[in-house]
């Protein structure tokens, strides 16, 4: 299914297409507030999208900024409905962090995915018994079904849409035996068939390697799309996980080690080779 814009950034593409028309017609958040009889606060959380537009209070600001166009008006109605609805991981909350949930919401709009894992195949990479294997450390159960059901889910919103992927893994994540050899066994012609695919990207760091940058935990970068042009940093550590945002000195930082942690990587063909050893083995 083709993936849809979260919420949140629905909200921030409003409240930002919002203060863009305001300044185009020239007025002030005071001069506008006053008009709208609304507090110059209301005005200010819609436009940094602390809060939501009703279509109501958001055709009554169009008119107000000179905006017209019925096309144009019933195009942001339909984004201020958006922006209200309810995301799609909603229904997962006991079974993932906020930093985590912050991070599918940025997966609705990212162009491309770099990370690395030390220890794990990365979950867009994960098959259904390979992942029920990983989540069972953590949860038994319905949460265990929930979880599971949740990473399916997150995939399967970028079936028929998917970003660029370059994925590095330790050579540990690929020889650790999750949930048995036969589970391996399947994950890892799984890993073969979707690293064929022109739009994923997946090398082997080797025990060869030596020690390296990336054995302080796994991270994922995210490339936004043009509309929101940022790059949002998630890295797992342990009982930490966090996002930043931005030219910040932490994403810059993240991006040099996934870099260094490339250069060690084998090419695609040979981690095509060792892959298929290990399948065969």
């Amino acid at each position: 299914m083709p993936r849809q814009r979260d919420p949140r950034f629905s909200k921030r593409q409003l409240g930002r297409l919002l203060r863009t028309f305001r300044e185009q017609a020239g007025k002030t958040q005071p001069e506008v507030a006053t008009t709208m009889d609304w507090s110059v606060s209301k005005l200010i959380r819609i436009e940094k999208a602390a809060v939501g537009v009703s279509t109501t209070d958001l055709r009554a600001l169009l008119a107000e900024y000179g905006m017209h166009d019925p096309e144009v008006v019933a195009d942001l109605v339909e984004v201020a409905k958006e922006s209200r609805e309810q995301p799609w991981y909603a229904r997962y909350d006991a079974v993932t962090s906020e930093p985590f949930r912050r991070l599918l919401a940025y997966e609705g709009s990212t162009a491309a995915i770099h990370q690395f894992h030390p220890v794990l195949v990365p979950g867009h990479l994960q098959t259904a018994d390979y992942a029920r294997a990983v989540l069972g450390s953590h949860y038994s159960g319905v949460d265990l079904d929930l979880a599971v059901e949740c990473r399916l889910q997150r995939q399967y919103r970028f079936e028929s849409d998917r970003p660029k992927m370059v994925a590095l893994v330790d050579e540990a994540a690929v020889r650790r035996t999750i949930g048995g050899p036969e589970v391996l066994r399947a994950q890892l012609r799984h890993l073969l068939a979707r690293s064929a695919e022109d739009c994923t990207t997946l090398r082997v760091v080797p025990f060869t390697s030596g020690a390296h940058p990336g054995m302080g935990g796994g991270f994922m970068l995210l490339e936004l799309d043009d509309e929101i042009g940022d790059t949002v940093l998630f890295e797992e550590s342990v009982g930490k996980d966090y996002l930043a945002t931005g030219d910040s000195e932490v994403v810059t930082a993240a991006w040099e080690r996934f870099l260094a942690i490339e250069q060690l990587a084998l090419s695609e063909a040979d981690t095509t080779t060792l892959l298929r050893q290990l399948v065969e083995s």
